[in-house]
């Protein structure tokens, strides 16, 4: 028996992203000499200039003349109409550039780290159309600010997707359907959803609209770096479909066996849709009809329905089972350009929920086309977001957190007044997760059965390392435990504590037991907004040297100032005595940031 799902579903299109080589410039066209290919590039939040490394990999705007021009704009070689584009940039504290779709509309790429309500001059925003008709301080309208702000601290990597349509227009040239940006994701963040254009952006490279145009990247208003720059797009004709008949029959036909039975009623349809279906159950129907496909390819089949149903394509079964209507099943077959037979059988034997059909196909290259009548299968329903929101003082809601594929049972999430929120696992006293902005998505939690019971942040999630930070005695080789049969939890409370400010919020001190002594694990957020302070004390008497594992990443790099960059994703900043530095080590294929605990606490802080 199929199972509803709690969540809703939307379609996923085939992917298939290129990736543009930034082995050199040749995928540009005529780059100024601000433009060069780099191994990596790094910074620090309070340093308005990136500092690259050599390889490849990395593409680099830095200014090598006199000053920054318009001829610095970088102007891809792609032309391109529906896209999507995904890549990770990089901004010194200050920088500013932008990503023009069709070198026409821009999402702006800002250094808008810390700020409250972002504008649409912010990253992230669509930025606005421009007008001097319109009178002095009314020239910029229609921009678009981002739901939130998701951008990361300067010299932090980020990353966007981006997925595009095109404006269309008919033979005559008379534009038909507006540009319009379908989502864009920044860290993991919707900041735009169905955002509609009605015409190009301030700075576009083309005052008129068009079918195509080149991706274009701003490089005249200061340093910027991008990698992993992949795209997709969507100009494959896919497939054409015949009117169908159909044969509509009444029972409790789940099996989908109709050998022995005849028709209540017969006949032909423009397209296969569950309308046809009079009854609102206890029926089955069969649509047969015919594809054509335009050229020989792979071809992805989506199913929908809500009780059993089966397609088969060419005698092959490509989708079959008992499913909730939201739910997709998908199948694929490789088709030969021409036409291709296939069968479409719905059956539903009971009475409870709505009837729904959809099928659907797509291939690489193209936007998923509906083959049964579009009001054939309803709108997915609406799930309402509960939201755990945090005002003067300190939240703390237990749930369980995805931390990778793994379910943590044991976690707290706690979010602070200022928008500095963490996840917890309460087992091991270590970080699953920390971020900034809006506090706790719940609604798997609470609406409805609740059953998968997972809190997930709303905000640009950094990942942490879910590992107790303490450990006695490790030399270079020692191991920081992903668990520890020493530790126990003892529980937390929550302490007063007053801001610079003036203003004074509660916020949770861990405690554990620990081979013999009692630490308390301490997060408060930084006056400075720029992130949060982990103090660990321990009391009791030590029986060795206690070492204190401060972060872990595939690369940690010295950003100055005793802060270390972990992974481009945050920075560590620490506060070394004259005798006792931190120091980066190698273990097990990963970079560990560890310092020996002098006296019976230490401190340091996150900042991204």
């Amino acid at each position: 028996m199929f199972k509803k799902l709690l969540i809703l579903l939307f379609p996923v299109s085939v992917m298939a992203q290129t990736e543009i080589p930034l082995n050199d410039l040749s995928a540009f066209k005529n780059p100024s000499a601000n433009w060069s290919i780099e191994g990596d590039a790094s910074g620090n939040p309070n340093s308005s200039v990136i500092t690259p490394k050599a390889g490849k990999g990395v593409l680099l705007c830095t200014l090598k003349g006199a000053k920054y021009q318009r001829t610095d704009d970088l102007r891809f070689n792609l032309e391109h109409g529906d896209i999507r584009l995904s890549l990770d940039f990089i901004i010194p504290k200050g920088s500013n550039s932008g990503i023009y779709l069709q070198g026409r509309y821009e999402v702006q790429i800002f250094d808008s780290w810390l700020k409250k309500v972002p504008g649409d001059g912010d990253c992230g925003a669509i930025y606005h159309r421009w007008d001097e008709t319109r009178g002095k301080g009314k020239e910029g309208y229609e921009g678009h600010a981002p739901l939130q702000n998701a951008c990361k601290a300067p010299g932090l990597w980020n990353h966007i997707d981006i997925d595009f349509k095109a404006p269309t227009f008919d033979a005559s040239g008379k534009k038909i359907t507006n540009a319009r940006f379908n989502k864009v994701v920044l860290n993991g963040v919707t900041i735009h959803e169905n955002i509609e254009l009605l015409g190009v952006t301030r700075g576009a490279i083309f005052p008129e609209e068009g079918t195509k145009g080149p991706i274009l990247i701003q490089g005249d208003h200061g340093q910027v770096a991008f990698k992993n720059i992949r795209y997709e797009v969507f100009d494959k004709p896919l497939a054409t479909f015949s009117p169908v008949t159909f044969d509509y029959f009444e029972g409790k036909l789940a099996d989908l066996k109709t050998d022995k039975l005849k028709p209540v009623k017969s006949g032909k349809s423009d397209k296969p849709t569950m309308k046809l279906a009079e009854a609102k159950s206890d029926f089955l129907i069969r649509f047969q009809g015919k594809i054509t496909a335009s050229e020989a390819d792979n071809y992805l089949f989506t199913t929908n329905w809500t009780g059993t149903g089966a397609l088969i394509v060419d005698g092959d079964t490509i989708t079959k089972g008992s499913h909730w209507y939201s739910e997709s099943v998908k199948g694929s077959k490789n088709l030969s350009a021409g036409e291709h037979t296939y069968t479409l059988i719905y059956a539903k034997d009971f009475s409870w929920g709505p009837k729904g059909l959809g099928l659907f196909i797509e291939r690489v290259g193209s936007w998923k086309q509906n083959i049964t009548e579009r009001t054939s299968l309803p709108e997915p329903e609406p799930t309402p977001l509960v939201e755990v929101k945090v005002s003067d003082e300190t939240m703390l809601q237990r749930s369980f957190v995805m931390f990778g594929k793994k379910k943590i049972t044991h976690a707290i999430n706690v979010g602070m007044p200022n928008g500095l929120n963490f996840s917890y696992n309460l087992n091991q006293g270590g970080f699953l997760q920390i971020w900034r902005g809006a506090f706790l998505d719940a609604t798997e939690m609470w609406y409805e059965r609740g059953e998968p019971q997972i809190g997930q942040a709303m905000g640009a999630a950094v990942t942490m390392n879910n590992k107790f930070p303490l450990v006695y005695a490790m030399d270079n080789n020692g191991v920081f435990p992903d668990s520890s049969a020493d530790l126990q939890y003892k529980g937390y409370r929550l302490e007063k504590k007053t801001a610079s400010n003036g203003n004074v919020a509660s916020y949770p001190v861990f405690m554990y037991a620990y081979k013999g002594v009692n630490v308390k694990d301490q997060e408060t957020p930084l006056d400075s907004g720029e992130g949060i302070k982990r103090q660990l004390s321990v009391e009791g008497e030590s029986t060795g040297k206690l070492y204190a594992l401060l972060a872990e990443g595939s690369k940690i790099e010295d950003a100055g100032g005793n802060r270390f960059n972990v992974d481009g994703q945050i920075y560590v900043q620490t506060f070394p005595s004259e005798t006792n530095k931190p120091f980066i080590r190698d273990n097990n294929g990963r970079k560990q940031l560890v310092t020996l605990v002098e006296g019976k606490e230490i401190t340091y802080h996150l900042i991204f």
